[in-house]
């Protein structure tokens, strides 16, 4: 990572962003294992739905 460069406190806008940022990404990591979840549950059942209809 390197050394650290920063020496002063970080200023209240800065942390503000950090803050929004830092939702941002965690509630799209929770959208993307939503829509990974659906996606698993599709292919199960797709898979069900191809067996059912060779037999």
């Amino acid at each position: 990572m390197g050394p650290v460069r920063a020496t002063d406190p970080a200023s209240p806008v800065l942390e503000r962003a950090a803050t929004a940022e830092r939702t941002y990404v965690v509630r799209d990591f929770g959208r993307l294992g939503k829509v990974a979840a659906v996606m698993l549950a599709l292919l199960v059942a797709s898979g069900f739905g191809v067996d059912l209809l060779l037999r």
